[in-house]
């Protein structure tokens, strides 16, 4: 009796002695590869100041290349080595919450006090899905804003303002194109960078790819009239649309033989470093109408196999907090407060990039997303090769309806 009362009042001593490292958890905590060395050194600094903030927390980060990162994730998930927190993709969460890997926060956000208020709406809806919240926004961009050049404008005549509708915008293009010049940077390879671009027309135009049922969206008038558009606007754009990505547009502009390029506000440090005299617009609409970008951006998530889900809330209330979001980001703050910070010190035209951020549409919350993607991006490639839109719209939603 007397030994075991001495083992456990040495025990209960040294547990006093040394609380932090009796106490310590540690977190996993995998992100998108920021540069070639992995984090940045802005979130590591934020790392490390939540662990200074958190003693008994510790945070091991693993960066991981976008290329292979969602597989990566899917193969931990699969094999119960699932990390606590995550970085995901907005495109990811419905997949990743339909298959039971990600935790659902509604409980925790509320007792935290974070709501759909505090971020950018569409980017709070993105991490929703079927009625949970699977995530809570990092950091966002919208697709996209019409960057032009201001010498290329003036020399034709045109009013930078007017081209924010869709007649102002194909009048521009028309005056801008010839002698070697080409008035707008539509592009169609098969990538991501083509979905949001086409979205944000189909968008603006009152058009959805899914309905509010999940059916396809994109054979109603609103859709396929944005997509005549885009099909007659082509004329005014460098050869070669179907292979061209952003990347190509950007080349182009930057050598000042293209007057207007479709991108996020993540352009504007590469055109404050060069020699373009340009200028932005919040996308395209028609007359009368608001322009509505396409959402991109990242949630953090809980793992649902997570051993400390406290600890990794935690981890995640401090990494959106106001005074903490705008430091650690690679896109822009999903804080509202954070934000506007943020885009007063970094960025032209601040107030213009809220509003639109503010009216941005998050892409489908669809656990197939990447299937409808890649059916959008077969039609995108019809459009643009010339065939009839509405046949071309018909084919594709009977393919995005055999999903479900």
């Amino acid at each position: 009796m007397k030994k075991t009362l001495f083992a456990t009042v040495a025990a209960t001593a040294m547990l006093m002695a040394s609380p932090s490292s009796a106490q310590e958890i540690t977190l996993q905590f995998w992100d998108n590869q920021q540069t070639e060395s992995g984090l940045s050194q802005f979130q590591q600094a934020a790392v490390d100041r939540f662990m200074a903030e958190n003693p008994n927390i510790k945070v091991e980060v693993t960066t991981i290349p976008y290329p292979e990162y969602q597989q990566r994730l899917l193969t931990a998930v699969q094999g119960g080595n699932a990390p606590d927190i995550a970085t995901l993709d907005q495109i990811w969460v419905g997949a990743f919450a339909q298959a039971g890997a990600v935790a659902e926060l509604s409980e925790q956000a509320a007792a935290s006090g974070l709501s759909r208020d505090q971020f950018f709406p569409g980017a709070w809806d993105s991490a929703n899905f079927n009625g949970g919240l699977y995530g809570i926004p990092f950091n966002v961009d919208v697709w996209q804003f019409s960057f032009y050049n201001k010498d290329l404008l003036d020399a034709a005549g045109v009013d930078p303002a007017s081209i924010s509708t869709f007649k102002g915008l194909r009048a521009a293009a028309e005056a801008l194109t010839g002698d070697g010049k080409f008035g707008v940077g539509l592009f169609a390879h098969k990538g991501e960078d083509t979905v949001v671009v086409v979205n944000s027309f189909i968008f603006s135009n009152g058009g959805e790819v899914l309905a509010a049922d999940g059916t396809c969206a994109l054979d109603e008038a609103p859709a396929v009239e944005a997509l005549l558009y885009l099909q007659d606007l082509a004329q005014f754009a460098p050869q070669g649309i179907l292979n061209a990505s952003s990347g190509d547009m950007r080349e182009l502009f930057l050598n000042g033989s293209l007057a207007i390029e479709f991108w996020p506000a993540l352009e504007q440090p590469t055109l404050q470093a060069s020699d373009i005299n340009w200028g932005f617009v919040n996308g395209t609409a028609p007359e009368g109408m608001t322009p509505v970008g396409t959402f991109g951006g990242w949630n953090l998530a809980v793992f649902e196999d997570a051993e400390n889900k406290e600890a990794a809330w935690k981890f995640i209330e401090f990494m959106v907090r106001e005074d903490v979001n705008g430091d650690v980001v690679d896109l822009l703050p999903a804080n509202l407060v954070a934000a506007e910070a943020f885009l007063a010190e970094n960025r032209e035209g601040p107030e213009a990039i809220m509003e639109h951020l503010n009216n941005a549409n998050p892409r489908p919350l669809s656990a197939r997303y990447l299937e409808v993607a890649d059916i959008q991006m077969r039609l995108f490639q019809d459009v643009f090769s010339g065939k009839d839109v509405q046949s071309s719209a018909n084919d594709a939603c009977t393919a995005i309806d055999a999903l479900s």
